[in-house]
C-alpha cells in the first residue's frame, strides 16, 4: 500500500510542477505582452501630445461660447419660462505656434527648392534641344 501512496504523491508532486511551471509561463508571456502594450500605449500618448502640441496655438483660450451659438437665458427665477436668444461671439484669429510656423517656413523652403531644381533641369533640356535643332 505504501508504493501506490508513494506514486500518487509522485504524480501529484509533478502535476504540481507541470502547473507551476505553466503558470510562471504564462505569467512571463503576459508581463510580455502588457509591456508591449504600454509602449504602445506610451507611444500613442506622446504622438497625441506631440500633434495637439504642433497645432494649438499659442494663445489657446477655452471659450464657452461660440460665433453664433443659441443659448438659453431664464429671466426671473420664480418664472419657469425659458426665453431662447441668439447670441453672436466674433472671434479673433488665434496665432499659430511656433512650431507650427516653424514647420510651413521649412515646408515652403523646401518646395520651393523642388520647383527651383525642376525649373532648371527643364530650361537645361529646352536648351538641349534649341542647340541639337539649330545644327
Amino acid at each position: 500500500m505504501k508504493s501506490r501512496k508513494q506514486e500518487l504523491e509522485q504524480s501529484n508532486a509533478s502535476y504540481k510542477e507541470l502547473l507551476e511551471d505553466q503558470f510562471d509561463l504564462i505569467k512571463n508571456n503576459f508581463q510580455d505582452t502588457g509591456k508591449k502594450a504600454l509602449w504602445i500605449g506610451g507611444a500613442l500618448v506622446l504622438a497625441y501630445g506631440l500633434t495637439k502640441l504642433i497645432t494649438s496655438s499659442a494663445s489657446e483660450e477655452d471659450e464657452e461660447t461660440e460665433e453664433g451659438q443659441v443659448i438659453e437665458i431664464i429671466p426671473e427665477p420664480s418664472v419657469s419660462k425659458k426665453v431662447k436668444l441668439k447670441k453672436i461671439v466674433h472671434h479673433e484669429p488665434k496665432e499659430e505656434s511656433a512650431v507650427v510656423s516653424a514647420l510651413k517656413h521649412q515646408a515652403i523652403v523646401f518646395v520651393l527648392g523642388l520647383a527651383a531644381k525642376k525649373l532648371g533641369s527643364f530650361l537645361n533640356e529646352l536648351g538641349e534641344k534649341e542647340e541639337n535643332s539649330g545644327s
